[in-house]
């Protein structure tokens, strides 16, 4: 594994720490700015790449403020999370625009280890925000309904914290009020 800790620090236009650990996955602690990698027995460039990018728009764009009036709103992590994720990404990409690439081959990567545990599996089985979530991590022929489509635009339109938060409220509402997409626990997981 090769230390992006210079590159993550000039990206994230801060002095971040960078730390390994033995982790499933990548993750910034928003308090401490601290961009945790994992320590996987094997961690192809393309992935390394991709972890700290992706956790370079969380140290940009995600704010203690956002996460404070999650709690408070009593929201759903996981519903803010995948939001923030595409909303995030899409930021990075704008403004560090050879990174569109680095996003497309290690998301490649991660589908090919099964990263996301879908092989073999119907992702029409899938809740939702699950579905949404695979789709904007460039998983190939994620089914949604016409009327899910309009979920995954909005979604893809997110600008601010604000915007992340309003959007993942409104989806847990729509969700609770139609039941089918809510997937099928015993074949989703």
């Amino acid at each position: 594994m090769r230390d992006n800790s210079t590159l993550a620090k000039l990206l994230a236009e801060e002095d971040i720490s960078v730390v390994h650990k033995k982790v499933p996955t990548a993750a910034f602690d928003v308090k401490r700015r601290e961009l945790i990698l994992p320590q996987w027995k094997e961690m192809p460039k393309t992935i390394q790449d991709l972890m700290t990018l992706h956790e370079v728009g969380h140290a940009l764009w995600t704010s203690l403020d956002m996460l404070d009036k999650m709690r408070e709103r009593k929201i759903e992590k996981s519903f803010v999370n995948v939001i923030e994720d595409a909303r995030i990404e899409k930021k990075v990409m704008n403004k560090y625009l050879g990174t569109i690439r680095i996003f497309k081959n290690g998301y490649e990567s991660l589908i090919k280890k099964d990263f996301f545990g879908t092989s073999g599996k119907d992702l029409s089985k899938h809740n939702l925000i699950d579905r949404i979530n695979l789709h904007y991590k460039n998983n190939v022929g994620v089914p949604f309904s016409e009327d899910e489509l309009v979920w995954v635009e909005k979604a893809g339109k997110t600008v601010t914290s604000d915007d992340v938060l309003d959007l993942a409220e409104e989806l847990i509402a729509w969700m609770k009020e139609n039941p089918e997409s809510m997937g099928d626990p015993d074949e989703s997981g």
